[in-house]
């Protein structure tokens, strides 16, 4: 992987390319309308099924970009994309062909939507919460594999917390790289858990041909957060980081 741009400018996206957009699930009156303008009308009325007003603003803020992003991507107007579900919920693109992958995440008040073609991708971005270190640990030894519950016990208490988020999000993208529930096989691989190493897939008994197969990476994320990429292909590539500005790209 090579090293990271900064832009806000959308650029064609190149066959050895992954594009990570940031934005805010806070955008200004004016971007919000831009956004929502790009929703179908079987999304706009489901905008109106949301009970709070911050589920509204995040559900227009995400799809509107990732509707929008798509377009720009694909050559098209925004309204016309058409999505479907994978059995365990992985949204795809319906009619767009196989060369074009995505996956999106959000948490607290920023979300991140993900692009490449032809290699299968997940990204998951996690707020960093105050959880006690202890409470961590019981969260590890119930949902993470064992050698992950093991290396979270040996590190001081102090580093314990952003540890287990740093191990949530590496294991949560590789899990939507796949798109299967996190639920079902959450212990049944396992990943470094140091945030200031590189990721590693260590152990995957139940897909072992991706340990030659899959990248893990961590991503730049807004600060309290940590993000983590998983791509299907062990080939380099260039990672492009860009900023959301206004309104739509298309």
């Amino acid at each position: 992987m090579s090293a990271c741009r900064q832009t806000g400018r959308p650029t064609p996206l190149l066959a050895n390319e992954i594009h990570i957009w940031q934005q805010t699930l806070l955008p200004t009156s004016s971007q919000q309308e831009s956004l929502a303008a790009c929703l179908s009308e079987a999304e706009q009325q489901r905008v109106q099924q949301y009970h709070s007003a911050a589920q509204r603003t995040a559900f227009v803020a995400v799809r509107g970009r990732l509707r929008c992003l798509l377009g720009h991507y694909l050559d098209v107007a925004p309204t016309e994309l058409r999505f479907g579900r994978t059995p365990d919920g992985k949204p795809y693109l319906q009619g767009g062909g196989p060369s074009l992958c995505f996956n999106i995440s959000h948490s607290g008040q920023w979300s991140l939507l993900a692009f490449s073609r032809g290699s299968p991708l997940g990204v998951d971005l996690e707020q960093l919460r105050p959880i006690p270190p202890a409470k961590c640990l019981r969260l590890a030894r119930r949902f993470f594999a064992d050698a992950e519950y093991s290396a979270l016990t040996r590190l001081p208490l102090a580093q314990v917390n952003t540890a287990f988020f740093t191990c949530w999000s590496r294991k949560e993208a590789y899990i939507k790289r796949h798109g299967i529930s996190i639920a079902r096989l959450l212990a049944h691989f396992t990943v470094s858990i140091d945030p200031d190493a590189p990721p590693v897939l260590l152990a995957t008994p139940w897909q072992p041909e991706d340990a030659a197969a899959c990248q893990l990476h961590d991503l730049p994320a807004p600060a309290g957060y940590c993000a983590a990429l998983a791509l299907g292909s062990s080939k380099p590539f260039v990672l492009r980081h860009f900023q959301c500005g206004t309104g739509c790209t298309n």
